[in-house]
Formats: C-alpha cells, structure tokens, sequence
C-alpha cells in the first residue's frame, strides 16, 4: 500500500531546523510520501539531506526531494502583496514532496509538475504481487 502523508507547514514551523529535520525524517522511515504545502529553508534541506546520509543503512538508503514553485506571471498588485508577504514570513509559496528512496526511484521537477517514479522492487512487491494473490484467493 502506498502512503502519502500531508504535513501543513504550520505544523513544523515551530520547531528548530533540527526538529522539523527529525519530524520529517520520522515519517518517511514509517514509509510514506510527504507532502508539505510551502517549502523548506535551505538550511533546513541541507540538513535533512546531511541527517540522510548520516542514517543511510540496509532498511533506509535515502530520500529523494522535489519542490513545486508557482511560477505564474503576476500583475504588479500581487507582486506588491506577494513581496511584502516574503519579507514577514519568507517565501514559502510552492509544494515540497520527499519519499524514501526505497519507494520513489526518480522524483523530476518541471516547472508545472512533479513525476515520482516508483522503485520496481517497491512496485512487485506491493501491487503486481498482491493482484496475483489476490487472483489466487478468487480461484
């Protein structure tokens, strides 16, 4: 089964870079997709990415990140809002996907999309598999 969590960036923003690395980082161990609404710091991704390849053993062997921006064209009402709202809070416009690496194989970013390609492994084991057996329970 796939699982896909939803983690509403007011919920991490409390915490340290640290905290939000482990938070993070505790959900994607459990084996699920995050989905953040808004995008990390750059020194929160750096950590996360350094704190990655500290755990990296035979049951985790990494995440792969990607992050959705909004790229429309704006008038100059929304820039001017848009602006005065990254200086009080910072830019978090966008969407931020992280997964294991034993479940997503390929994340690509294109600047209207994200494609996660899943592991083949991942794939045979939780769903070809399961619709053979479920095949051989119907017989």
């Amino acid at each position: 089964m796939l699982n896909i969590q939803y983690l509403p960036f007011r919920q991490i923003e409390p915490l340290n870079s640290s905290g939000r690395v482990q938070s993070i980082l505790s959900i994607i161990r459990e084996g699920k997709i995050v989905i953040i609404d808004g995008r990390l710091k750059t020194i929160d991704e750096a950590a996360l990415i350094r704190e990655t390849m500290n755990s990296i053993n035979e049951e985790f062997n990494g995440i792969e990140i990607g992050v959705l921006h909004d790229h429309k064209k704006h008038g100059l009402w929304s820039k001017i809002k848009h602006g005065m709202a990254k200086m009080l809070i910072g830019d978090r416009t966008g969407i931020t996907i992280i997964g294991p690496a034993k479940i997503i194989s390929e994340l690509r970013q294109h600047p209207e999309n994200v494609e996660l390609h899943f592991s083949k492994e991942y794939l045979e084991e939780h769903y070809i598999n399961s619709k053979k057996r479920k095949v051989a329970d119907e017989e």
